[in-house]
């Protein structure tokens, strides 16, 4: 896949404003000649999750070394743990930060970053690179954050800030630096940040709200290596680029580029750019040319970031020079420390060369961060043989190392977010209960890559919200952050889902612009392996992927031909003809071209290009976010100012209950009603007037029915629910409390799964279930009176590959 021009400008200024090169200060020990191990301490994607938090760990988290059993995972007191601990078991070491310590959890919300960049100068991190949500809050507040609460350097080679001293300048300039240096124990490292591109839409466009120029990050790159080499013994990359940008900063990649910006690095004599399609005359200024830009040679290792995964083992690379470069991705939000130990070849007493030292070999281990993340030989014995559900927990062994890690987590992190903890549980009620999820509920469609149980969820929640009733709604996948998981979902689940403050805007669009809506969504999913970029609610339609791949191909036309020129395949089933464009990148010719949305219907009729639909999207893509111009331009947009977290959290307090499923009332469709009249289930996708309940569903209500009305049983003047509120006044035997609490462990059955215990166990005080809210204590007292949460694919969004 070819890439498309992304920037807004070459880097066509000198990179450098000084005339000398950087000094260090630091311990002058001599090492010519010597092997001397340097650690790495990495982390990444940290995300706002300071606080220990529960999910259902994957495959990949298990291999890497979480336990699924010893959750609440995360947490800055375990990180920080784990990284004074190994800073104490290494005699020279750098941790540094791949970014996106910014939002992703309720803490962020409500203080904008202040203690994200608090804890990492808490851990003295060596550097971090900035990441793209570091500016979710906006430019201005980043620079705050770094002024007032980064004690480290925040770094952005590639960025070009605009005059600090304009009037109403961000003044980003002033607290951002494209490099650091260190002078690690004789090791002279230079550090050099490569800040996103990919996620930030707006900066390719002058005068954006961010201030800033992004530069090519090859040649950046380039340039700050050639500058710091002779200074140096290391250069090391924190980058928050993406793992295929990583590879390119050594391999090279293909661009698109005007021929009046590349024509300077393809005719230059050293490391030049290689044309390798022209599209219009050759040697004009207006036309595109297809270009080969060379890999960096200089780098020793990268540490990077924003995919949130773990390269397990890191990859070596080979840069044109032939020398080996280590690439790190360190996890997301919290779950991992990275330590990666580099054997270093230090060189030879003498001039210094412009090679200077050399990663010989490495060692690397992943830290997981769960409730025992201070043993090793617990992870080990929890590895060493197969487990039954709740098994793991009951051991002493494990019991006593729960508790030994707890006792070790660091103080000062604690101390630091007490007051942050406080403040959050007085604005937000982050443990009220509105529904329970008898399985997960995914984000993503991992069978056919098109509409996901959440996805569909939280578009017909938008679409459906009193004040908006749009005939379509749409948001961006990745505005998605986080499953529902099954046990009973909280407002902090919904912040993990929604932790952006976007809300529902409201648009009039043309039946051309869905088009182009539907088409801009293919092409970006046909970029993303063809899994959807985009959740609809009232709408249906085909990603054809195969044919956006092959309008990237960019294959010439005879505009006179009207398409007849272009490519004679299939054009069968539900394909478009094609059609012949003429733009600025074709000259005299066209280029082939075919709607790649294909059979597109508003609930159930056919797209109308002459119709004008009402839309439901959120803010962020209403304003262009994610690339999605057809809505920028639009200018009919209306602010309802209702969050999507709390059309969602509506939505689905309006599910029906066990109560009402059990009750069996139906319309005369057949269809179960709840008791405000609502239809049940999910919409059947052959008949739009029937409704689905699904059987799993119909079992937990049955299980939850039970469960209640064991509690509810008379056991001899009490009940069971009498004895779990502690009220055994009434009982008639002489048992003390604690008897009774046993004696209804053994009566009772377990009840609706709560994530690492149950309802009877929670109830009962038990251990393992950790601290229990009283509102999931009321929720077990009455599981069939709680929404039941139900999510489900509808093929609303089909892929066509081929």
């Amino acid at each position: 896949m070819l890439k498309p021009i992304r920037l807004a400008a070459l880097l066509a200024l000198a990179m450098v404003h000084v005339s000398c090169l950087p000094t260090l200060a630091g311990e002058n020990v001599d090492l010519s000649g010597q092997q001397v191990r340097l650690t790495f301490l990495q982390t990444s994607d940290i995300h706002s999750r300071l606080l220990p938090y529960d999910f259902s760990p994957l495959k990949t988290d298990v291999d890497l070394g979480l336990i699924p059993e010893a959750g609440p995972f995360g947490g800055a007191t375990r990180m920080a743990s784990i990284i004074k601990r190994e800073r104490k078991n290494a005699s020279r070491i750098l941790h540094l930060d791949s970014g996106d310590a910014f939002q992703g959890a309720p803490v962020f919300n409500l203080n904008l970053g202040e203690v994200e960049y608090k804890f990492l100068s808490l851990l003295n991190v060596d550097a971090a690179v900035i990441g793209n949500h570091e500016f979710d809050a906006g430019a201005a507040n980043f620079t705050k954050q770094a002024r007032d609460q980064a004690r480290f350097p925040v770094l952005a080679a590639n960025y070009f800030w605009e005059d600090y001293n304009q009037p109403g300048s961000n003044q980003t300039a002033l607290y951002s630096a494209p490099y650091a240096l260190k002078n690690v124990g004789g090791i002279r490292v230079a550090i050099i940040g490569m800040a996103n591109l990919s996620s930030l839409n707006s900066i390719v466009e002058r005068g954006n709200s961010m201030q800033v120029i992004p530069l090519e990050q090859n040649e950046i790159l380039r340039s700050y290596v050639d500058f710091l080499r002779p200074a140096v013994d290391l250069i090391v990359v924190v980058s928050h680029g993406g793992l295929t940008e990583d590879q390119e900063l050594v391999g090279g990649y293909e661009a698109y580029y005007e021929w009046k910006l590349a024509k300077s690095y393809v005719n230059r004599a050293a490391i030049p750019w290689t044309v390798r399609e022209w599209y219009g005359p050759k040697d004009v200024d207006s036309s595109v040319v297809r270009v080969w830009v060379p890999g960096v040679e200089g780098v020793d290792a990268i540490f990077g970031g924003h995919l949130h995964i773990v390269l397990n083992p890191p990859q070596t690379l080979t840069d044109p020079g032939g020398r080996k470069v280590v690439l790190s991705h360190g996890g997301a939000f919290s779950k991992y420390v990275i330590r990666l130990d580099a054997m270093v070849q230090m060189p030879p007493k003498g001039p210094p060369t412009l090679d200077g030292a050399e990663i010989v070999s490495h060692d690397f281990k992943v830290f997981p961060i769960d409730g025992l993340w201070c043993s090793d030989a617990l992870h080990a014995y929890y590895k060493s043989q197969f487990w039954n559900p709740g098994d793991f927990l009951k051991d002493p062994k494990v019991r006593q190392g729960l508790d030994t890690c707890s006792a070790a987590e660091d103080l000062a992190t604690t101390q630091l977010l007490l007051p942050y903890i406080t403040d959050l549980d007085v604005k937000l009620n982050l443990t009220s209960l509105f529904s329970y999820a008898p399985q997960n509920i995914e984000r993503r469609n991992n069978s056919t890559g098109g509409d996901s149980p959440l996805g569909n969820i939280a578009a017909d929640s938008m679409r459906r919200r009193q004040g908006v009733e749009a005939e379509v709604g749409l948001t961006n996948s990745l505005g998605i952050r986080d499953n529902l998981y099954a046990g009973p979902l909280t407002q902090e689940a919904m912040f993990n889902v929604f932790p952006f403050e976007n809300t529902i805007n409201v648009m009039f669009l043309s039946g051309r612009e869905m088009q182009e809506m539907f088409d801009f969504v293919t092409q970006r999913s046909s970029e993303r392996g063809c899994v959807s970029q985009a959740q609809v609610s009232g709408a249906r339609f085909t990603m054809d992927c195969a044919q956006a791949q092959l309008n990237n191909l960019l294959l010439s036309c005879d505009p006179r031909k009207n398409g007849a020129d272009c490519p004679a395949g299939d054009r069968t089933g539900g394909r478009k003809p094609w059609q012949c464009l003429q733009d600025a990148t074709t000259g005299d010719l066209g280029r082939c071209w075919s709607n790649p949305g294909e059979d597109i219907s508003i609930n159930g009729l056919p797209l109308d290009p002459n119709e004008t639909y009402r839309v439901a999207v959120n803010d962020y893509i209403a304003r262009g976010g994610s690339g999605f111009l057809v809505l920028k331009r639009n200018t009919t947009r209306v602010e309802t100012g209702i969050p999507l977290r709390d059309s969602l959290i509506g939505f689905m307090q309006n599910f029906c209950s066990c109560d009402d499923i059990l009750a069996g009332k139906k319309d005369p469709l057949g269809n179960l009603l709840g008791k405000n009249g609502q239809a049940c289930g999910n919409r059947d996708p052959q008949k739009s007037d029937h409704w689905i309940v699904d059987d799993l569903i119909v079992a937990y209500c049955k299980t939850a029915k039970s469960f209640h009305d064991e509690l509810l049983a008379d056991r001899g003047g009490c009940s069971c629910a009498d004895v779990f509120r502690g009220n055994v006044s009434g009982c008639t035997t002489g048992a003390s409390p604690e008897d009774w609490v046993r004696t209804c462990e053994g009566a009772v059955s377990a009840g609706p799964a709560l994530g690492r215990c149950n309802c009877r166990d929670a109830l009962a005080g038990a251990p393992s279930c950790g601290a229990v809210t009283r509102a999931t204590r009321n929720f077990c007292l009455n599981p069939t009176g709680v929404p039941v949460a139900i999510g489900m694919e509808d093929g609303r969004i089909a892929r066509r590959v081929k």
